[in-house]
C-alpha cells in the first residue's frame, strides 16, 4: 500500500477495458470529450504535449506554464505526440500519472480516459502507467524539471495564482542517470513540509518566500544538485518578471536568521537537520537481472496463460502476431499486442502485467507500457536483438 494514500496500486482495475460494447461507448464518449480540444484546437494532429488534471471524473487542461508540476494528491493524463524518426508519421504516447495520495476514483478516471483518448486517436497510441517518484525514463524526458507539490483537488488544494504565492520548501533530488541509456532524466523537485526537520544534509533545498528565494545546501549535497537548484530558482524569478532575490546558504554557516524565520523555526534547530537519506525518494534501479519474455495466450478451456518464452537476449522472431507478449526489462514492463491477438488477450494484457509484478515480487511501482504491433517506439526496439527491419 502506498504510504498516506487512499488507494491500492495493486488493486487498480486494468481489466475492464476491451469489450466491443464498451469500446463503442468510449468512442462515442470520446467524440464528446471537450478536453480533446485543447485551448480551442484539436489535439494530436501535430507534435506537442498536452496535460490534463483529473477533477470529479472530468479532465481539466493544465496551462503551459505549469507543465511539469504535479500535485501528489491528484491523477493526470498526458499526451506526447512526436514524429517518427525518418518519416512524417505521428507517434502518440499517452501516460496516466498517479500521485501517491490520489483517490481511487481519480486513478480509475485517469486510466479510463487514457483508453478513451487512445480510441479518439484511432487506437494508434502507446499507453503508459506512471506512479509518482517511479516514472519511466521516457516520461521524465518530457520535462526539464519535474515538480511534486503537496495537496490536490480532494484535499481542497488547487493551483495558486502568481499573486497568491505562499512560502514553500522544496527539495532538489539527484537526477539519477542510468548508464547505457540515452534518455534524459528530469531534475525532480518535491515540496516537503515547511519545517526544519524536513532539511537533509544529503540534499539541496529551495525555500521560496516570493520576495526572497533561498538555496540551502546540505554538507553532503552534490555539485549537480546545487547547479540544478540555481537553474530552478533562476526559472522561478524569470517567470516573475525578474522580481525576487536569491540567497545561497551553506549548512552550518550560521547567521541566517531571516531564513529560519521564514521557515518558521529557530536558528538553533539547524543542529537537528537530518543526516539520513530518504529512501522513499529513490527511483527503481535496474538490478541487472536478465530480460524475460512471456506469452499471454488462451490455454485449455479458453483460460489465459502466461508462459515464459525466453530469458536473457530477446529477439524479434520470438514474437507472434497471434498473441500478446510481456517483456520485462527490469526498469519497465512492456505489453506488446499482436495485430491478430484475440479480444480477450488484448483486454487483459495490462491486468496480467500488474499481476506479474505482484507474483514475481517486483516493485508494484514499476512502469507499465502497452503498445501495438506496428507502432513500436525506439525505446522498445532498443531492448531487442535485431529488431530493425521488422
Amino acid at each position: 500500500m502506498l504510504r498516506n494514500s487512499t488507494w491500492r496500486l495493486d488493486e487498480t482495475n486494468l481489466a475492464n477495458f476491451g469489450s466491443d460494447l464498451e469500446k463503442q461507448h468510449r468512442k462515442e464518449e470520446g467524440a464528446l470529450e471537450t478536453a480533446w480540444n485543447y485551448e480551442g484546437s484539436p489535439i494530436g494532429h501535430e507534435p506537442g504535449i498536452w496535460i490534463w488534471r483529473v477533477q470529479n471524473f472530468t479532465l481539466l487542461p493544465v496551462p503551459t506554464k505549469q507543465m511539469g508540476q504535479f500535485y501528489q494528491g491528484d491523477s493526470y493524463v498526458i499526451l506526447k505526440t512526436t514524429t517518427k524518426s525518418g518519416s512524417d508519421a505521428l507517434v502518440h504516447n499517452i501516460h496516466f500519472w498517479l500521485g501517491k495520495e490520489t483517490t481511487q476514483d481519480e486513478a480509475g478516471t485517469a486510466a479510463y480516459k487514457t483508453v478513451e483518448l487512445d480510441d479518439f486517436l484511432d487506437s494508434l497510441a502507446t499507453q503508459h502507467r506512471e506512479v509518482q517518484k517511479h516514472e519511466s525514463r521516457q516520461f521524465k524526458s518530457y520535462f526539464k524539471t519535474l515538480t511534486y507539490l503537496q495537496g490536490g483537488f480532494a484535499s481542497g488544494f488547487n493551483h495558486v495564482e502568481e499573486e497568491e504565492l505562499h512560502t514553500r520548501l522544496l527539495r532538489v533530488h539527484r537526477p539519477d542517470s542510468l548508464e547505457g541509456t540515452r534518455t534524459h532524466n528530469a531534475v525532480v523537485i518535491s515540496e516537503v513540509p515547511l519545517k526544519a526537520s524536513s532539511l537533509n544534509a544529503h540534499a539541496v533545498f529551495v525555500l521560496d518566500t516570493g520576495d526572497v528565494v533561498y538555496s540551502w545546501q546540505g554538507t553532503q549535497s552534490r555539485g549537480i544538485e546545487k547547479a540544478k537548484a540555481a537553474e530552478f530558482i533562476a526559472q522561478l524569478i524569470s517567470e516573475r518578471n525578474g522580481k525576487g532575490e536569491t540567497v545561497v546558504i551553506e549548512q552550518n554557516s550560521g547567521g541566517q536568521k531571516a531564513f529560519w524565520d521564514a521557515l518558521g523555526s529557530a536558528e538553533e534547530e539547524e543542529e537537528q537537520v537530518g543526516q539520513e537519506q530518504d529512501e522513499q525518494d529513490h527511483d527503481i534501479k535496474d538490478e541487472g537481472r536478465e530480460h524475460r519474455l512471456l506469452r499471454l495466450h488462451s490455454g485449455m478451456f479458453g483460460r489465459l496463460k502466461l508462459d515464459l518464452v525466453a530469458q536473457g537476449k530477446i529477439s524479434k522472431d520470438m514474437f507472434d502476431s497471434k498473441d500478446v507478449f510481456l517483456l520485462d526489462v527490469s526498469h519497465e514492463v512492456f505489453i506488446w499486442v499482436g495485430r491478430d491477438a484475440s479480444r480477450k488477450e488484448r483486454r487483459y494484457g495490462l491486468q496480467y502485467a500488474q499481476d506479474y509484478l505482484k507474483e514475481s515480487g517486483l516493485s508494484p511501482f514499476t512502469p507499465i507500457c502497452q503498445l501495438l504491433e506496428g507502432a513500436e517506439d525506439e525505446l522498445f526496439e532498443a531492448q531487442l536483438e535485431g529488431w530493425q527491419g521488422w
